[in-house]
C-alpha cells in the first residue's frame, strides 16, 4: 500500500480533482492546511501597518493506492474479478 500527498494552493485543487478522475482515481481525501515553501511568506499591509504572513492557506490532497492480492465481497462471497 502506498499513499500519495501533495500539498498545493487552493485554487488548483479542481483542475488536478478533474485529472485524477479522469485517470480513474474514485476517491480522495482534502484537508486545509497552512504552510509555504519557495516563497517564505509575504508582506502585506492592513490599514496602514505592514506585516509579514508567515503561512500561507494551501490544501493537502490524499490518495491511498493499494495492491490488492486477493479480493473477496463478504456480503455474497464473490472473490477475485467477480468481487469487484
Amino acid at each position: 500500500m502506498k499513499l500519495i500527498t501533495a500539498v498545493m494552493k487552493p485554487f488548483k485543487l479542481d483542475e488536478v480533482r478533474e485529472a485524477l478522475v479522469s485517470l480513474g482515481v474514485q476517491g480522495i481525501t482534502v484537508t486545509e492546511v497552512k504552510g509555504f515553501g519557495r516563497q517564505r511568506g509575504q508582506a502585506e499591509i492592513y490599514r496602514g501597518a505592514e506585516y509579514t504572513v508567515n503561512f500561507l492557506p494551501k490544501v493537502k490532497l490524499e490518495i491511498f493506492v493499494a495492491d490488492l492480492s486477493k479480493v473477496v465481497r463478504i456480503r455474497t462471497g464473490e472473490t477475485g474479478l467477480e468481487a469487484l
